[in-house]
């Protein structure tokens, strides 16, 4: 940490112009009164100048400070925050939680989020351009897991000399590959596309950024001519209707369609279906006595 002497009328002027001019939050505002202004006696050995010792952290404390800040208003008790500085990204690692699973969260989004908040507060920093947070080695496992996925095709590209282009992925995922090829001297990787299309080509280092670009539109142009009929748009066929079915009436026979010039005529008599026979047995009735008197 740097220190810095600053003086004026009040302790709380100085203060105040302080964290003003170096954009102090209050958890890393440390400072020490040397000297406070004093009336003196009767208007002698007057003191009217106040003195203040400041320690300025330096980019890597403002950070810690903010995530060890950060963490205990969120209610995540741990034990230490360590960090290591690359070029200008830097790596926090927050060690001695209990509940790891809370910090990290479902497929570390939990994680994620916060590491998400930490770089907007400290995205205007010049010296540091990234930040990382991790924990319990959770990061770590996963960009294995992820890149035992595509280290077989990129390791042919140093024997071979030849470019690799991989699938479209995420932000979080295209930085995972270029920080492991960013090791490797003898590889470099190009992003193209847009969007969600967003793709990483991975080529030697031999071989520069033009020429990477030049061959790889030679490659797409070639797979439109070599599939000329998938790109054209299918003509839009029209689907044949199917023949309506006539209704059959209660004869059997096909209905006829209602004509207004014939269905009022008097020579038209609609036949009606024949009653059907009813063979309902029927007990005989008995005869009468009285019926064979002569």
């Amino acid at each position: 940490m740097n220190t810095i002497d600053k003086s004026g009328v009040s302790v709380e002027e100085i203060i105040r112009t302080f964290r003003r001019e170096h954009n102090i939050k209050d958890h890393e505002l440390k400072y020490e009164i040397l000297k406070r202004p004093s009336k003196g006696f009767f208007g002698l050995f007057a003191n009217k100048v106040a003195l203040v010792r400041f320690q300025l952290p330096e980019n890597e404390d403002r950070i810690r400070l903010f995530t060890e800040s950060l963490l205990g208003k969120m209610g995540i008790s741990f034990g230490t925050i360590h960090s290591k500085k690359e070029g200008k990204t830097l790596f926090l690692t927050v060690d001695g939680i209990v509940e790891t699973g809370f910090i990290i969260g479902k497929n570390g989004s939990m994680l994620e989020t916060i590491q998400y908040l930490i770089n907007r507060v400290f995205e205007g920093d010049r010296q540091i351009e990234r930040i990382y947070l991790d924990t319990d080695g959770y990061r770590q496992r996963r960009e294995d897991q992820f890149l035992s996925k595509f280290l077989p095709r990129i390791n042919k590209i140093k024997t071979s000399g030849n470019t690799l282009t991989l699938e479209p992925m995420s932000p979080g995922e295209r930085r995972i590959i270029h920080r492991h090829i960013e090791k490797d001297k003898g590889l470099k990787t190009l992003t193209i596309g847009e969007g969600d299309n967003k793709r990483i080509v991975v080529f030697s280092s031999r071989l520069k950024e033009h020429e990477v670009l030049k061959k790889n539109s030679k490659a797409k142009a070639d797979d439109t001519e070599a599939k000329p009929e998938e790109n054209k748009p299918k003509p839009r066929t029209r689907r044949p209707r199917a023949p309506q079915k006539k209704r059959e009436d209660t004869n059997g026979g096909a209905e006829k369609a209602a004509n207004p010039e014939t269905e009022n005529s008097p020579t038209e008599v609609k036949k009606r279906a024949p009653r059907k026979p009813n063979y309902r047995y029927r007990k005989p009735r008995p005869k009468s006595v009285d019926g064979d008197k002569q």
